[in-house]
């Protein structure tokens, strides 16, 4: 009872939001916002470039490549269950066994995830969150929105995120333990996980940055071309991102 009344509210919120748009998310009709986004950009931006991205040099220039790859995988595969949980949401059954199978095998003889040795026998990822099981129950995107510190962002992402967080293996085994300690060490895995998956995109960020007149514009349309891979009410995605930017995890590459 509680779940569908989880799911309920999590509709009502995402489609409610959504009113904010006249039209499609990522066209002109989030003038309303652009002040308001403009000037959480800017704070972003500032936070980014004195915090964020010093920090996540540091990060890359004590660590190596190999080192980064299995703290991905770890991370990705602590995913698997969220994953396979929401493609049986979206009626994707043979997806969550996939997923399923991966976490097994991953978790047992990949040393608790560190390993992706589910790929080698032939189970390749298949990441999913509830922003696509929303988008496939045809819940609507909702305007660009540029939140505080999390940065580019729509309702339905904004909801799909925090769904995704709350029911992480990770966060769940935190919570039930009812201790101070046990959360300490959950906010700092996830910070680990968001610092290794910066750490990564740093460059791209730089370059997408140098590379741009308006930095607001340049990050709007990347961030709105990666959410049309999104499938939509069960229908193809029309349009192919001309810009590969993704700070999702589960989209994360070895």
């Amino acid at each position: 009872m509680k779940k569908l009344f989880f799911i309920s509210m999590v509709w009502v919120l995402a489609s409610g939001l959504n009113g904010c748009a006249s039209t499609k998310s990522g066209s002109s009709d989030d003038t309303a916002l652009e002040s308001y986004n403009r000037a959480v950009f800017s704070f972003n931006n500032k936070l980014d470039t004195y915090v964020f991205r010093p920090v996540a040099k540091g990060y890359k220039k004590v660590t190596n490549e190999y080192v980064r790859n299995r703290v991905s995988d770890f991370f990705n595969n602590i995913n698997e269950p969220v994953s396979a949980a929401n493609h049986l949401l979206q009626g994707e059954f043979s997806k969550t066994g996939n997923n399923l199978g991966r976490f097994v095998i991953n978790t047992t003889l990949g040393g608790v995830g560190l390993y992706d040795v589910a790929s080698k026998v032939g189970l390749e990822r298949a990441p999913t969150g509830f922003d696509e099981t929303l988008a496939a129950w045809c819940v609507p995107d909702g305007p660009f929105v540029v939140l505080p510190v999390f940065g580019p962002s729509t309702p339905r992402a904004a909801v799909g995120f925090v769904a995704d967080g709350y029911s992480s293996p990770m966060y769940i085994v935190a919570n039930e333990s009812h201790g101070e300690d046990a959360m300490a060490v959950y906010y700092g895995l996830a910070g680990l996980k968001y610092l290794n998956l910066y750490a990564e995109n740093v460059q791209l960020l730089e370059s997408l940055e140098e590379g741009s007149v308006d930095y607001y514009e340049a990050m709007k349309s990347a961030y709105l071309q990666n959410r049309s891979k999104i499938r939509t009410c069960g229908k193809p995605v029309e349009q192919a991102p001309e810009y590969d930017f993704d700070m999702d995890v589960e989209d994360y590459e070895d």
